[in-house]
């Protein structure tokens, strides 16, 4: 396989496990990010319809978890972390810069071992930047 194509999907693999880590809301993985990142989050559709659209006793269940903005459709859920997860995961988890950068080293050592590179330690941060700026893309 051509060398540049090889970094192209590289790339783009880093972008796309670094959305799925950072900021979908894929049920499995979205539940994992709740517990080890906590924090602000917009609601899901799921909670929306569950919440928002419910009847009024339906929305005090979680009304205390709300920050919003009356004039904008934007509401948000605060999710509290787990005890045991640090501030620097919690980060990491929440941050695209961050997170692309561990998952591109994840991404290049799996190429690495499997159909080799050359010189990998290059190609992790070329990886890692085109990933992160992928990533934090607001159309991405």
């Amino acid at each position: 396989m051509d060398t540049g194509l090889l970094l192209l999907v590289m790339a783009l693999a880093t972008y796309r496990l670094t959305r799925l880590v950072v900021e979908d809301t894929f049920p499995p993985v979205l539940w994992l990010r709740d517990r080890v990142a906590g924090g602000w989050r917009p609601l899901t559709l799921a909670e929306h319809e569950r919440y928002v659209a419910a009847s009024p006793s339906a929305q005090a269940v979680i009304r205390d978890a709300w920050s919003y903005d009356p004039d904008d459709e934007l509401r948000q859920r605060h999710v509290r972390r787990a005890r045991w997860s640090p501030h620097w995961l919690a980060e990491l988890l929440s941050c695209p810069w961050c997170a692309s950068g561990w998952i591109a080293a994840g991404v290049t050592a799996g190429v690495w071992a499997t159909v080799g590179l050359p010189m990998p330690l290059l190609v992790w941060p070329a990886v890692w930047a085109a990933g992160a700026l992928i990533a934090a893309q607001g159309w991405a």
